[in-house]
């Protein structure tokens, strides 16, 4: 049993095994029938090759029978790949995604997926009932052929959902939903789908889809499952509710200069009929400045009866988002009176054009939504957008997240542009404090003030959110001012007012650089005290968790950066930490960790070698005028420490 533990239960089950829960049965019976009930509720097999994924079906059962406990498994979710054969997208070399690369992945809780990466839609023909890959999935078939109370079955397998399995599925399990978050497509090209995929897409199990789409792919072969997915909602997947749509722009798709091709449309239907989701999530390369996508959406479905809405980009897709002129078509036409859980992506699209009317429109964007409990804004916001979304919907928020940022393009529309990304002070905290009454977590940025007795207030501030448990920080250290604002200058002495790295800045001084790499430095010590000062000034409920997410060294209002020598100090500097409070009434215990840790330090790794041999001597020296050698120290990275606070 404990070999299936290991790699059967979902990673955040296997935490029992460490902390004993299993062995809950030497105490009592009772305990017994619970702990089993915990960990055999949510089962997760992740699928490598066809002996692999027997071996773990057949030591799952054998742990199933040998507790009786099939009559606690109420979700089953398929990770992995069955590969048989090589696949068509096996042949391109692949790209980390950036998310993964940087280790922000586990930062932000966001998965890792390169929207502009090499990708293929029709990358093999369509798997047949009873053929080899199909018998592969014999033991998965098994396991369902049992008797399980199962309500969810999750497939995030990158092979093909297997026919067999589909037909088990609904003969043995006709009410459970099926969670398709692979869900493609692969014969729209040639005109009426293959039979097998209309099954799968039409079935009455399928409940949820995630699906890649694009315009064209890097064979610059045109790709329909845009619009295929938008006609299975109207009602040929009867029971389908909430669709993941991931705009991709793959790589080599841009080569062909061909018109795009017109969708034929899906068997069976019918223009004009209008389905009724409860959650659509449309991220990536969405192609939302113009309302084209929106209003084709608008055409499918129902958007009154939408719970969940997001709409926008991904990180740093700073021109992927809702522009104003979308926002203000869908404030003006559409209706949302159940959606509760809102996350948008802005962009103020100001490339060519003057927008003069963005706040405006984003305003009456977020005026058409009734009383939201979550919400979450990336990309450009002033004072007049907060106080109204604060003023409409705080009442109601429970879960609220902002992460302002502006296009670091410095010329738009022939212009300098001078937008600086939203602050958060003081008294916008105390704002949200005021206006939120049960908020219960919240995500924003901190201007990092080379930890000054002003930045501590600001975090003191967050103690007085009574019902707030849940804390995330961006911590700040871009300064748009330097490059943005004429009439920004900071009081250096004599020597700090010396410019460095002038081929990249030549507006840097060394007083700016001194401040940066003070405050993208935040080692344990420096986190601990920012925890330690909103914990201990926290009222009302005990803050459960606190994110620290240091970010934007090096970013100044344009497109360029400082020399790489400050990007890789930077990135040993700058680490990100979560505080974890022990879950006990009689102690006041916490856990913290370093997050992305690993792949931190694999960078700095690739980083030493250019820090040894090829760095810029400016900014080399000014960070020693902060950090000298130590004695005994082995280079550098043993030298510096954070400022608390």
């Amino acid at each position: 049993m404990a070999s299936y533990l290991s790699c059967c239960l979902a990673p955040s089950l296997r935490l029992l095994l460490r902390t004993g829960l299993i062995f809950l049965n030497l105490t009592s019976q009772a305990c017994h029938e619970a702990s089993l009930c915990i960990i055999f509720q949510r089962i997760s097999i992740t699928v490598r090759d066809r002996e692999g994924l027997r071996r773990d079906v057949d030591a799952l059962i054998e742990a199933l029978e040998g507790t009786n406990s099939f009559r606690y498994i109420q979700q089953i979710t398929i990770k992995g790949a069955l590969r048989l054969k090589s696949k068509k997208n096996e042949g391109y070399a692949t790209r980390t995604p950036y998310l993964a690369y940087t280790g922000l992945s586990e930062i932000l809780d966001e998965e890792p997926i390169s929207y502009n990466g090499m990708y293929a839609v029709y990358d093999e023909s369509v798997i047949e009932k009873s053929s080899e890959e199909d018998m592969a999935w014999a033991p998965m078939v098994n396991l369902l052929q049992a008797q399980l109370p199962l309500k969810d079955l999750v497939y995030d397998c990158q092979s093909q959902f297997p026919p067999s399995l589909l037909t088990t599925l609904h003969e043995q399990h006709p009410q459970c939903r099926l969670h398709h978050l692979t869900f493609k497509f692969r014969t729209l090209f040639w005109g009426v789908p293959y039979p097998y995929e209309m099954e799968l897409a039409t079935s009455p199990s399928l409940y949820r889809v995630k699906a890649i789409c694009a315009q064209r792919d890097s064979d610059g072969d045109d790709d329909f499952n845009l619009d295929a997915i938008m006609e299975l909602t109207t009602g040929l997947a009867p029971n389908i509710k909430e669709v993941v749509i991931l705009h991709f722009f793959p790589g080599g798709s841009g080569r062909s200069r061909r018109p795009l091709g017109t969708f034929q449309g899906l068997p069976g239907f019918t223009h004009g009929k209008k389905g009724s989701l409860k959650s659509l999530s449309l991220k990536g390369c969405t192609r939302l400045r113009t309302p084209t996508v929106v209003q084709n959406w608008a055409r499918h479905i129902d958007f009154t009866g939408l719970q969940h809405l997001t709409l926008g980009g991904y990180l740093d897709s700073t021109g992927c988002g809702l522009s104003g002129e979308t926002m203000e078509w869908l404030a003006q036409t559409q209706s949302f009176p159940q959606v509760k859980t809102l996350g948008v992506w802005l962009t103020r699209d100001d490339l060519w054009l003057e927008r003069p009317r963005y706040s405006e429109q984003a305003v009456s964007f977020f005026r058409s939504f009734d009383s939201l409990e979550q919400l979450s804004i990336d990309g450009p916001i002033d004072s007049k957008i907060l106080d109204n979304v604060l003023y409409h919907h705080g009442q109601t928020l429970r879960k609220l997240s902002f992460r302002p940022y502006e296009d670091n393009l410095s010329m738009s529309n022939a212009r300098e542009r001078l937008d600086i990304p939203f602050r958060f002070t003081k008294d916008r905290v105390l704002q949200i404090e005021a206006q939120c009454p049960v908020l219960e977590e919240l995500a924003i940025p901190v201007k990092r003030n080379n930890s000054s007795a002003s930045e501590a207030e600001i975090y003191r501030c967050f103690g007085t959110m009574k019902r707030l448990r849940s804390l995330f920080l961006i911590l700040d250290c871009s300064d748009w001012r330097i490059y943005r604002d004429p009439a920004y200058a900071r009081d250096f002495d004599e020597e700090d007012q010396k410019l460095v790295d002038r081929e990249h800045f030549p507006f840097f001084k060394r007083g700016n650089l001194k401040e940066a790499f003070i405050n993208c430095a935040v080692d344990e010590t420096l986190a601990n005290s920012i925890w330690k000062v909103v914990s201990e000034n926290k009222s009302g409920r005990q803050l459960e968790r606190l994110k620290l997410w240091p970010t934007g060294a090096g970013e100044y209002g344009n497109s360029t950066g400082p020399a790489h020598t400050f990007a890789c100090l930077a990135r040993h500097l700058a680490r990100s930490w979560l505080f974890e409070r022990v879950p006990r009434d009689d102690t006041d215990d916490f856990t913290v960790r370093e997050l992305g840790r690993e792949t931190r330090k694999a960078l700095n790794e690739g980083d030493a070698g250019y820090l040894n041999y090829g760095h810029n001597p400016e900014i080399w020296e000014v960070f020693r005028a902060l950090w000298p050698a130590k004695k005994g120290s082995k280079d550098f990275s043993d030298d510096w420490s954070g400022v608390p606070l």
